[in-house]
C-alpha cells in the first residue's frame, strides 16, 4: 500500500483520529503540569518555611522555659527566715565579676504588718566590693546590687569560654548579730550567658550554690553564624579576584569597591558579636583575622594587576575582536592625484 493510502477508508480515518486524540491528551498533560508546578514549589517553599519557624519558635521557648527556672537553697519550712532574692543581672568576664541584684524579704518575726524589718539586718555575701549589706529597721531599701566574682576560665575562649560562679548567704539580725535562717532564691536574667546551678548546700544557716556559667545558645548560634559569613566573603572575594585575574582584566572599580566595602563590613560585624569579646579571642584566630588578610591580599593583587594591564595597553580596555571588526569593515582610503600627475601603479 502507498503512503498516500494509508489513512484511507473508514479504519484509517479511525486510527488517525485516535492518534490525534492521543497527541491532545499529550498536550493537556504537559499543560497541566505546567500549570501545577508553581503551587507545587509555593507550598513545598511555605512548608519549608513553616518548619524553620516553627524550629526557631522551640528552641526560643526552651530556652525561656530554662532561664526562668529558679534555684531554692536553703530552709522552705522556716516560719521566720530571710529570703534573698539574687537576680543575675549581668556578666562580665572581661572584669571577671557578675552583677547581681540583690532582694532581702523578712518572714515571721523579723517582718512587721506592714512588711518591714522588726530589726537591724545584716547580710554577709561573697562579693567583690562591701560583704556586709546594712538594711535599717522599718527601712524599706531593701533592693542592693552587688558584684560576685567568676573564677575558672578565660574571656579569649570566646564563644567557647566558661567559668564557675559560687554564690554564698548569710544573715544576723538585731545588736547581738543573731544568726537568721536564709532561703536562697537565685534566677538568671542574662540573655548572654546560661547557668548551669548545682544542688547548692544549707551549713550552718547559710546557703552555698556553685554555679557553671557559659554561654547562652542564642550567642552560640549567632558566634557561629558569623564565623560561616566571614570565611564565606573572604572566599567569595578570592574566587573573583582569580576570575578577574585569569581573564586580563583591568580595573574594575566596582570589584574594588565590593571588596574595599567587605574589608570594613567586617570589622563591624566582629564588633557587633554578643557579648563583647576581647580582641584576640578564638573568634578572631577562628575567622576574623583570616578573612581580613585573604581580602587585603586580593584587593592588593587585583589593584597591581589591573595598574600592568591598564598601563601596557595604554588606555581603556577593549575587546580584541570587536577591534578587529572594525579594522576589517573600514572602507579603503582613496588617494588623489593632483592635476599634471601620474598615478602609481
Amino acid at each position: 500500500m502507498a503512503d498516500g493510502d494509508e489513512w484511507a477508508g473508514p479504519a484509517g480515518r479511525e486510527a488517525a483520529a485516535r492518534q490525534l486524540r492521543r497527541g491532545v491528551d499529550v498536550v493537556q498533560d504537559v499543560s497541566r503540569r505546567s500549570a501545577e508546578l508553581p503551587w507545587r514549589t509555593l507550598v513545598t517553599a511555605l512548608v519549608i518555611l513553616a518548619v524553620v519557624c516553627g524550629a526557631g519558635i522551640a528552641l526560643y521557648f526552651d530556652e525561656r522555659n530554662t532561664r526562668q527556672q529558679t534555684v531554692v537553697v536553703g530552709p522552705r519550712q522556716a516560719a521566720d527566715r530571710i529570703d534573698v532574692h539574687a537576680d543575675v543581672q549581668r556578666t562580665d568576664p572581661v572584669l571577671r565579676q557578675i552583677t547581681v541584684r540583690v532582694t532581702l524579704t523578712p518572714f515571721g518575726r523579723y517582718q512587721s504588718p506592714d512588711g518591714y524589718p522588726t530589726q537591724d539586718l545584716t547580710l554577709y555575701a561573697n562579693t567583690t566590693g562591701q560583704q556586709e549589706l546594712r538594711f535599717p529597721a522599718g527601712s524599706g531599701l531593701w533592693v542592693r546590687d552587688i558584684q560576685v566574682p567568676l573564677s575558672d576560665g578565660a574571656s579569649t575562649d570566646y564563644p567557647f569560654d566558661k567559668y564557675t560562679a559560687d554564690f554564698a548567704f548569710a544573715a544576723t539580725a538585731g545588736s547581738l548579730d543573731t544568726r537568721v535562717p536564709v532561703l536562697l532564691r537565685l534566677h538568671d536574667q542574662d540573655p548572654n550567658f546560661a547557668y548551669k546551678n548545682g544542688d547548692g548546700s544549707y551549713e550552718g544557716q547559710a546557703a552555698y550554690l556553685t554555679s557553671e556559667v557559659k554561654r547562652s545558645r542564642s550567642t552560640f548560634i549567632l558566634a557561629w553564624f558569623m564565623i560561616a559569613a566571614m570565611w564565606a566573603v573572604a572566599l567569595s572575594i578570592v574566587t573573583a579576584c582569580w576570575l578577574v585575574v585569569g581573564q586580563r582584566r583591568g580595573l574594575l572599580w566596582p570589584a574594588l569597591g565590593w571588596m574595599a566595602a567587605s574589608l570594613f563590613a567586617l570589622v563591624g560585624l566582629r564588633n557587633a558579636a554578643p557579648g563583647s569579646p576581647p580582641n584576640g579571642c578564638l573568634l578572631d584566630y577562628l575567622a576574623f583575622y583570616w578573612a581580613e588578610a585573604l581580602i587585603v591580599l586580593s584587593l592588593t593583587v587585583l589593584v597591581f594587576h589591573g595598574i600592568r594591564i591598564e598601563h601596557g595597553l595604554g588606555g581603556p580596555v577593549t575587546d580584541p575582536r570587536q577591534d578587529a571588526m572594525t579594522r576589517r569593515r573600514r572602507p579603503p582610503r582613496r588617494r588623489t592625484v593632483p592635476a599634471g600627475h601620474r598615478r602609481r601603479s
